[in-house]
């Protein structure tokens, strides 16, 4: 693997960091000109794993060869990094982004998630080695593997906001966003079909800043609070560090405006039609029409789901609010709703056929 040529290491992507033999070592795949269109990383690395060449000719190599490819073969320079709270339209607008060939899109890549977290796994790792590590993973994932490729976007795991500081050390210059929802209607959707942060012990709590011993004896709805708040103020604590936030009745128009503008991408008439018909498609389900759900999730909220929402999050969606707004350090009610903010369910999404 090591003596592949430049031309040759762009067909192969990190896929794992993990160690093995007492050393920090990478799992490659090789891509085949394939592209990261499905809604999140790894299900197109999942794909490619079931080629039958995937099967036999297996790549590992040293960590260190992360810092060598990305001398040897850089990867396009990231246009924008996605964080979010979860369930909060930004498959969305990653599924938005990847419908142009090009854009490289990496959603929620279980690669970074490793890097990031190798300093639980061995204590001996340091903030200096993730940042390298985390920029040879970006570049290696970043690298065109065609001509019309020339953008890349991170969407980041929602819990990563709590690594939002190292990330912003890594990468500077990198403009970031924020997506968020109103609580209760993110509770909703977690009691429905939780996601992997929401079940304790599959994302530590310690790695959240969270204590396992007084989250034990937590309900699931009082866990996922525990865990949304975390996600919130881990963003919150970098509020003044450039980062546009979003919330999700602004989608999906904030995409062509607000968002692009933020990144610095222009898009032209057919790229904005093309990610205007990606829009009408449900994000984690591209076969099936989108649907709006606001309403159906507002039906079903709780009176318990409500309570917690409104005492342990609606502070800290007011901050995100007040943030958003540009009037940061301003109460705002949390249920207060602003003449800009239009309802996602009033929207019409059309098609123009033919």
């Amino acid at each position: 693997m090591a003596a592949l040529t430049p031309d040759l290491w762009r067909d192969w992507a990190p896929i794992r960091v993990y160690r093995r033999d007492g050393r920090w070592a990478v799992d490659w795949c090789f891509l085949d000109g394939a592209r990261f269109t499905a809604p999140f990383f790894d299900e197109t690395i999942g794909s490619c794993l079931q080629r039958p060449f995937n099967l036999v000719f297996r790549r590992q190599t040293p960590i260190e060869a992360l810092v060598d490819t990305q001398t040897a073969a850089p990867g396009i320079r990231p246009t924008g990094f996605i964080f979010h709270m979860s369930r909060c339209g930004s498959t969305l607008v990653s599924q938005m982004l990847a419908a142009l060939p090009s854009n490289i899109m990496i959603s929620e890549a279980s690669v970074i998630e490793s890097v990031l977290r190798a300093g639980l796994w061995d204590h001996s790792v340091t903030d200096a080695q993730r940042i390298a590590w985390l920029q040879g993973v970006i570049s290696a994932l970043g690298r065109p593997r065609t001509a019309q490729e020339q953008r890349l976007f991170i969407k980041f795991d929602s819990w990563h906001t709590v690594d939002l500081g190292l990330i912003r050390r890594a990468y500077p210059d990198v403009p970031w966003i924020f997506l968020y929802r109103e609580p209760a209607e993110v509770l909703v959707s977690h009691r429905r079909q939780p996601g992997a942060q929401m079940v304790p012990g599959i994302v530590g709590p310690g790695w959240m800043g969270l204590d396992m011993t007084a989250t034990a004896a937590l309900s699931l709805d009082e866990y996922a609070v525990r865990v949304l708040a975390t996600i919130c103020q881990g963003v919150l604590a970098h509020r003044d560090d450039g980062g546009l936030f979003v919330n999700y009745r602004q989608l999906p128009e904030a995409v062509f405006a607000e968002i692009a503008g933020h990144f610095g991408a222009t898009f032209d008439a057919a790229e904005l039609d093309r990610m205007r018909r990606a829009a009408v498609y449900d994000a984690k389900a591209p076969s099936l029409l989108f649907t709006a759900d606001t309403a159906a999730k507002q039906a079903a909220v709780t009176p318990a789901m409500r309570g917690l929402a409104e005492q342990q999050l609606g502070p800290l969606y007011a901050e995100l609010e007040a943030v958003r707004l540009g009037r940061a350090g301003e109460p705002l009610a949390f249920h207060r709703r602003l003449p800009e903010d239009r309802e996602v369910d009033d929207r019409v999404r059309t098609v123009e056929q033919g």
